[in-house]
């Protein structure tokens, strides 16, 4: 959907104030600037989206109140790039926020605000946006678990949404991306090297020293771990099961399907012209080498 370039989504809102579980301030900086593709499409997504009327149907049953949909994306009226695409909304002023959910963890007790926290903030952006004063979350657990929760509205927490996504809109504006908060953010940020040197903090200078030691604790793990398997391994010899003395199997070691790899190679002698014409250039990586001794 490209209106959500335009602006700040409801299910942005999470991860650009670095409550999400799933993409970080960076990326979605990078998908507002259209640096990014598209979202994959995946099994509970689709899902997600052909229950929604089923779990808004339910609403209206439990509830007994009809349930009405916009007729767009909703805008703020004073923050033109906050926007909201809700699911709902019903005739005594409350929003609808529909959800699918595999498991119960994250959902506390039906009727309360005890919801996964990207939720929170998500419907907390819508109320800034419709100004309805409560958000009614329905959700369908494990497919047969239905559950209605209420979330109102909490001024000091909007306050807090309208500030982060104020700041991060400005940079998306301005062309300046958000600070990294991970290591794959880093390595999204500054993909591209150049030749050039600099000179190394007292700080990194000591994170240096440090990744030196932790990758010889890591290869003393790795080499001892190869002993082990190795000593378990000679013992089975060809028996694909170990047991304790008790009789309950301690380990297994059986022989796998036999995995059919495409001969590239072959393929590239034999049929150039194909080989050519499904080859696809990855992207260059960024490769960090620590120099010097131990």
């Amino acid at each position: 959907m490209m209106e959500r370039k335009k602006g700040i989504g409801g299910s942005d809102c999470a991860a650009i104030c670095g409550l999400s579980k799933w993409r970080t301030p960076l990326q979605v900086w990078e998908d507002k600037r259209g640096l990014s593709g598209p979202v994959p499409d995946n099994e509970p997504m689709r899902w997600g989206r052909m229950l929604e009327p089923v779990v808004r149907q339910r609403y209206s049953d439990v509830t007994g109140r009809a349930v009405r949909l916009p007729d767009s994306v909703l805008q703020h009226p004073s923050y033109d790039f906050m926007l909201a695409n809700i699911d709902g909304f019903t005739d005594d002023n409350r929003g609808i926020e529909v959800k699918t959910s595999a498991y119960p963890s994250g959902w506390g007790e039906e009727g309360t605000d005890d919801i996964p926290i990207g939720y929170i903030f998500q419907v907390q952006h819508y109320m800034m946006i419709t100004a309805l004063p409560v958000f009614d979350v329905p959700v369908l657990i494990g497919g047969n678990d239905f559950r209605i929760y209420e979330v109102p509205a909490d001024k000091e927490l909007q306050e807090l949404i309208l500030n982060k996504e104020t700041a991060f809109w400005e940079l998306v504006q301005n062309n300046i991306p958000p600070a990294p908060v991970s290591y794959e953010d880093v390595v999204r940020l500054y993909r591209n090297s150049q030749a050039k040197t600099i000179t190394a903090s007292e700080q990194v200078e000591e994170a240096v020293r440090w990744l030196k030691e932790v990758r010889a604790k890591k290869k003393e793990v790795d080499e001892r771990e190869e002993s082990l398997k190795m000593a378990i391994m000679e013992f089975m010899k060809d028996s694909d099961t170990l047991l304790n003395i008790g009789g309950d199997p301690i380990a297994t070691w059986k022989t796998g399907k036999a995995t059919k790899r495409l001969d590239l190679k072959a393929l590239q002698i034999e049929q150039p012209e194909i080989y050519l014409k499904y080859l696809k250039e990855g992207e260059s990586q960024r490769r960090l080498l620590i120099k010097g001794g131990k």
